[in-house]
C-alpha cells in the first residue's frame, strides 16, 4: 500500500510549484519520497531543497556509480558536488545517519556541518556573454528525491539500495489468464553477495553471448562471489567494459560463476547458458509480401527517384537493414538504394496473411506529411491508430523559443558539414531581445522499430540532425482472421508487415516512460505570458 500526501501548492516569484510526500509499505516504507512538479518562470534564481539533519559530521559520502567520494563542508573553491543516486551524512560518532537519495538530477552543497543541499532547478545571473542562460530551466520540471536513516554507517544500513530501488521502482505486468509452468516465483539471476550490483545484463554486441556486468559496492573487497541462472553456466569468459577479452579463464561451479572483487571493482563477463529446466516459448513471426510501389530510399550522392516525401527527401539507404527485428519479430525489408522500390503507398489495399497461428499482426510506417490518423482493418476488426511522421522529434521538453534566423547548412564535397553564421554576426541568443517564448513538452506513444540521425535530400546531401523513424504498429488477429486492409491515406508509407505468435499479450501497469499528457507540440507560449 502507498499513502500520498499533497503538502505544497504555492506560487513565488512567477512559478507554481505542487509537492506530493509519499509513504508505501514494505521495504518501500523506509524512505520518504517527496514528488515535484514544478513549472519554473523565475530569474537569477537557484532552486533548493534543504535537509537540516540532526547527524554532524565535516565529511559527506557522495555515490559515483562505480565508487563513492568523500568531500568536506563547502569552501570557496568547492561548493557544489556531482553525484548519483544518493548522498550520506554520517554522524561523526558513526553511530547513524541519514542518506538523501535522487533521481540523478541534482548536484547537492553542503554548507555546514549537518546540512545537504540539493540545487533542484538553477538559472543563473550572467554578464554580457551569454544572457540565454538567464531563463535556461525555463518550463515544467518532474522529478523525485527522498529521505532515509540508518544505524551505523551507509555500509551497516545498506541505504544505497534506497537509493537505486527509488530510481528502478518495481512496475507490475499484466496479462491474461493462461497456464504457466514457473510457479508462484521465479529468478532469472542470483547473487550471492547483497553488496555486489548487477549493473547491466545484456545479449553482446557481436555474438550471441549474455553479458553480464557487475560492481562491488561498499569499497571492500569481496571474496568467493557466485552468480547462478535459472539454467547452468556453460561457459563464462572476463571482458572490458568495451567488450574486449581479458586474460584469465573464469571459475565454474555447480553451474554457476564463482568470483572475487576488489574494493568498488567493475566486472564483466560474457556468458553461454546451459539448458534450462523451463523455456518460455519463443515469439514465432513470418513476413507477409508486398507489392512495393515506390522508392524511399537513396543512396549518399545520387538524386533521389521517388522519396519518401513528395519533396524527394529520402532514407538514407546505406543505414536501413535487409531484415529489421523488433520485439522478437522479423521483418523483411524491401531493396534498399536509389530508384528502388520499397515502399507500399496506403491506398486501402486489401493483404492476405499468411496462414498459421498468429495472434498479431505488425506494421512497419511512417507518414512522409505530419501524423495522420488511420483505420486498419483485420478481418472485419477495425483499429484507429496514429500514423506518426517520418521526420522531426518525436518527443521534447519544453522548449525556449528565440527570435533568431534558421542557418542554412554549409557544404563541402556534397555533404553539409556546417552551419552557415547567422546574419547578425552570432550564435548565441540573448534574453529578454531574442527570448519569444516556450513551447509545451511532448512525447508520442508510437513504437521506435528503427532510426537514423539524418536523412538524404532529392540530391543525395545528408541532412544532419534531420532524423528519420520508422514505426511498429501491432494489431491483434480475431478469430478466423485472413487478411489486413491499409486505410485509404497516400501519405501514410507501408515498408514491411509480418504475423507473429506471441503468446500472451502482456502489458505494463504504469506508464514505461513520461507522457507529459501531451502527443504533440502545444502552441507556443509567448514569453509576455509567461
Amino acid at each position: 500500500m502507498r499513502v500520498s500526501l499533497e503538502v505544497t501548492r504555492t506560487n513565488t516569484e512567477g512559478s507554481h510549484f505542487v509537492q506530493t510526500i509519499s509513504l508505501s509499505a514494505g521495504d518501500a516504507g523506509n524512505r520518504v519520497e517527496f514528488g515535484n512538479v514544478i513549472d519554473w518562470k523565475t530569474l537569477y534564481a537557484n532552486l533548493k531543497a534543504t535537509f537540516p539533519l540532526a547527524a554532524s559530521n565535516d565529511d559527506a559520502t557522495y555515490n559515483w556509480g562505480l565508487g563513492t567520494v568523500q568531500r568536506a563542508t563547502a569552501s570557496e573553491r568547492q561548493f557544489e558536488v556531482a553525484s548519483h543516486q544518493w548522498i550520506d551524512l554520517t554522524d561523526k560518532s558513526g553511530t547513524f545517519g541519514a542518506t538523501i537519495l535522487t533521481d540523478c538530477k541534482n548536484g547537492s552543497d553542503k554548507p555546514n556541518a549537518n546540512t545537504i543541499r540539493l540545487t533542484l532547478v538553477r538559472s543563473p545571473g550572467t554578464d554580457t556573454s551569454y544572457t540565454d542562460q538567464a531563463n535556461q530551466d525555463f518550463g515544467h520540471h518532474e522529478f523525485t528525491f527522498g529521505i532515509t536513516g540508518h544505524r551505523g554507517t551507509w555500509h551497516d544500513g545498506q541505504t544505497d539500495w534506497e537509493g537505486y530501488r527509488l530510481n528502478q521502482p518495481l512496475i507490475a505486468f499484466e496479462s491474461a489468464k493462461h497456464a504457466g509452468s514457473l510457479g508462484k516465483s521465479f529468478s532469472l539471476i542470483t547473487v550471492s553477495n547483497p553488496r555486489i550490483q548487477v549493473m547491466a545484463l545484456k545479449k553482446a554486441e557481436k555474438s550471441d553471448e549474455i553479458v553480464l556486468r557487475m560492481v562491488e559496492m561498499d569499497g571492500r573487497p569481496e571474496p568467493n562471489v557466485s552468480v547462478k541462472f535459472a539454467g547452468p553456466i556453460a561457459a563464462a569468459r572476463e571482458m572490458n567494459g568495451q567488450e574486449l577479452p581479458i586474460d584469465g579463464t573464469p571459475t565454474l561451479k555447480d553451474g554457476g560463476l564463482v568470483t572475487n572483487f576488489t574494493a568498488y571493482q567493475p566486472r564483466t563477463f560474457a556468458l553461454r547458458l546451459g539448458n534450462a529446466p523451463t523455456k518460455a516459448t519463443p515469439v514465432t513471426s513470418k513476413p507477409v509480401t508486398l507489392a512495393y510501389d515506390r522508392a524511399v530510399s537513396s543512396n549518399d550522392d545520387t538524386k533521389a527517384v521517388g522519396g519518401f516525401d513528395d519533396k524527394g527527401n529520402s532514407l538514407p539507404a546505406e543505414m536501413l537493414p535487409a531484415v529489421l527485428k523488433f520485439n522478437g519479430v522479423d521483418f523483411q525489408m524491401g531493396p534498399a538504394g536509389t530508384g528502388k522500390n520499397n515502399a507500399l503507398t496506403a491506398n486501402g489495399q486489401t493483404i492476405a496473411l499468411p496462414a498459421g497461428s498468429f495472434n498479431r499482426v505488425y506494421v512497419i510506417a511512417a507518414s512522409d506529411d505530419g501524423d495522420q490518423k488511420a483505420t486498419f482493418k483485420v478481418g472485419d476488426q477495425a483499429t484507429e491508430l496514429t500514423v506518426e511522421n517520418w521526420g522531426g522529434f518525436i518527443g521534447q521538453w519544453d522548449t525556449r523559443v528565440w527570435n533568431l534566423p534558421v542557418r542554412e547548412w554549409a557544404t563541402s564535397a556534397n555533404h553539409a558539414v556546417w552551419p552557415k553564421e547567422s546574419p547578425q554576426g552570432r550564435s548565441e541568443p540573448r534574453y529578454p531581445d531574442d527570448f519569444l517564448g516556450m513551447t509545451p513538452g511532448f512525447i508520442k506513444p508510437a513504437d521506435v522499430a528503427w532510426w537514423a540521425s539524418h536523412h538524404h535530400t532529392a540530391d543525395g546531401l545528408n541532412e544532419p540532425y534531420q532524423f528519420s523513424y520508422l514505426f511498429a504498429y501491432g494489431l491483434d488477429i480475431p478469430a478466423g482472421a485472413k487478411s489486413v486492409t491499409l486505410p485509404k491515406n497516400d501519405k501514410i508509407r507501408v515498408l514491411a508487415i509480418s504475423v507473429a505468435d506471441e503468446g500472451p499479450l502482456v502489458k505494463p501497469s504504469l506508464p514505461l516512460y513520461d507522457t507529459l499528457g501531451r502527443t504533440e507540440p502545444g502552441p507556443m507560449i509567448p514569453a509576455a505570458v509567461k
